[in-house]
């Protein structure tokens, strides 16, 4: 009886084993369905299937290309202090809010410096004036240059820690590119001074901001910082210019890549410059027209005048404004706008 039960138990253990190896060959395992490892099919309605497997990699591609080429809008401000919180904010919120009723809205602020009057407690300007642009959401992209006024290289990448990480070493968050669409910003710091006490922006920016343009692949560049290269009226002599040399190299090398415009504040006001062959210096031969874009007038005082007016295509105005730019393809639609909504300046460049 011994050896019945131990060869019923063997042949028990060999037709669980079978039963075990037809499951596993079948696809099935304890009622469970076997994983589909196929994609899913789509028939005409997007859901159901019909042999043709959508292409997902080539989709996406499609979708960066679509984004490239797709139109947008941005906002060009700058010069907003004042004697709320170191900011002129009646005239910046009615600037804004004027913004905030065009259609489409801008994707983001561009803002060429100086937005705050500065000094002990700049970090809370600079604070108060962050805050009271998110009040205009859905406007709230902000990418700021840094103005004399501004000053403090630490406070001003401490406050707006949403700009892009250090991308030039020794410059925290002052010296930035970004690309959007078909475009590269590039923003600069022209708060540093030579050995005689001129602003300058020296070789060293020079340096990184040429690896910018010549590897941006983009249609568009457009290039900021504070104080003017080429200015007209009450900082005439006393911004880049006041050092020529380096001046020149700098726009030696906008010129070289074909920017499509350079934004600047610092002069109350607004004027268009056309730089040209005829600012030739230093050695330097220009053989492109750039505008030199002077937007200083989001609630600053205001500078009347001009001392020179060489190349001035519109300007100066003293008048509070804000510059709105449309991208589509190759070309770039300026307009520039005071506080009562009249249009002071329109232009194309094409790239």
């Amino acid at each position: 009886m011994r050896e019945i039960k131990v060869w019923e138990k063997a042949n028990k253990q060999k037709l669980i084993g079978l039963l075990f190896l037809f499951i596993m060959l079948s696809g099935c395992s304890l009622g469970t369905s076997a994983p589909n490892n196929q994609p899913p099919n789509k028939d005409n309605s997007g859901t159901a299937a019909s042999g043709i497997v959508d292409p997902i990699p080539n989709k996406e591609a499609a979708s960066s290309v679509d984004a490239l080429n797709k139109p947008f809008r941005f906002l060009v401000m700058g010069d907003s202090r004042g004697s709320s919180n170191g900011i002129n904010q009646v005239t910046l919120r009615a600037l804004l809010t004027k913004v905030k009723g065009l259609n489409p809205l801008p994707e983001f602020l561009l803002f060429t410096g100086d937005q705050v009057v500065g000094g002990s407690d700049v970090g809370k300007q600079l604070g108060a004036w962050k805050n009271l642009v998110d009040d205009y959401f859905p406007m709230t992209s902000v990418y700021p240059a840094l103005g004399n006024h501004e000053h403090d290289e630490v406070i001003f990448s401490d406050v707006f820690t949403q700009l892009p990480k250090e991308q030039l070493t020794g410059y925290r968050k002052t010296v930035y590119a970004f690309d959007y669409g078909n475009s590269r910003f590039i923003t600069l710091n022209s708060d540093r001074k030579n050995e005689k006490g001129n602003y300058v922006i020296d070789k060293q920016q020079r340096d990184w901001l040429e690896d910018q343009l010549k590897t941006s692949g983009k249609q568009h560049v457009f290039v900021q910082f504070h104080v003017p290269a080429y200015p007209v009226g009450a900082h005439l002599g006393s911004s880049l210019d006041a050092d020529s040399a380096s001046r020149d190299a700098l726009w030696a090398l906008l010129d070289k890549y074909n920017v499509t415009a350079v934004l600047v504040g610092h002069e109350h006001n607004y004027n268009r410059r056309k730089v040209d062959s005829s600012f030739d210096d230093s050695g330097y031969h220009f053989q492109n027209t750039i505008y030199q874009l002077t937007i200083g007038g989001a609630g600053a005082p205001l500078y009347n005048g001009s001392k020179e007016t060489k190349q001035v295509v519109v300007g100066p105005k003293a008048s509070y404004h804000f510059m709105i730019v449309d991208v589509d393809g190759g070309k770039a639609t300026f307009k520039a706008y005071d506080l009562q909504q009249n249009e002071i300046d329109s232009f194309t460049v094409e790239r």
